[in-house]
């Protein structure tokens, strides 16, 4: 029995340690030095939910959340950079990015365009493109869809972000998977600011 709790005890610890994974590309540093103006695609996002939450329902509180999570990150890179703690690049805004996804036929339902043609038709020297795998909704208006109190404590939302950099024509050259949970980030401005802090620390574009 002892030897039981030891191996239980061994591996719970060596999961609450697991930290980020990070790829960097042998060109990366190379590829991003020349990079002047980035974007930051809509992130895909997948909501478990609950067995008793309606499919059409989580799908339209995982559109929400993807527009709330571009813009939080948006938003905090602009901090950044404000703060001179982000590279003197530009950033294009989402409504200018996605109008322009959307001219050049790209959408949520229909995401066949790969990183290098989505930078390409955005006209920009690299995007940023994220997964987000959460257990419940974060934006509010998703939350309330589906009769859940976002932004106060409650059951842990367990979420997963893997983000990358693709080069418009290096293609990937920086990758990030990130694990969290808790009910510090039920609100998606917590969970932004605790994901860009930690990936910040090696992301290509940030001084340290």
């Amino acid at each position: 029995m002892k030897a039981l709790l030891v191996f239980l005890s061994v591996g719970i610890l060596s999961i609450a340690s697991c930290g980020p994974k990070i790829y960097e590309a042998p060109n990366m540093a190379d590829a991003t030095r020349q990079h002047q103006i980035i974007a930051i695609v809509p992130p895909t996002v997948a909501i478990k939910g609950r067995p008793k939450d309606d499919p059409e329902q989580l799908a339209a509180a995982a559109r929400e959340d993807t527009y709330t999570f571009q813009r939080e990150i948006y938003s905090w890179m602009l901090r950044r950079k404000s703060q001179g703690k982000i590279r003197g690049l530009e950033i294009m805004d989402p409504e200018t990015t996605n109008a322009k996804l959307a001219r050049a036929g790209y959408h949520l339902d229909d995401r066949s365009m790969t990183p290098g043609e989505i930078a390409r038709a955005l006209g920009v020297d690299a995007v940023i493109t994220t997964r987000f795998n959460t257990s419940k909704p974060m934006s509010q208006g998703a939350a309330i869809a589906l009769g859940v109190l976002a932004g106060i404590s409650g059951p842990t939302n367990a979420t997963t972000v893997n983000m990358d950099i693709h080069d418009a024509e290096a293609g990937m050259i920086w990758n990030y998977d990130w694990e969290a949970s808790g009910g510090v980030f039920n609100k998606p401005e917590d969970l932004i600011e605790d994901l860009m802090r930690n990936a910040s620390k090696r992301m290509p574009y940030a001084i340290n």
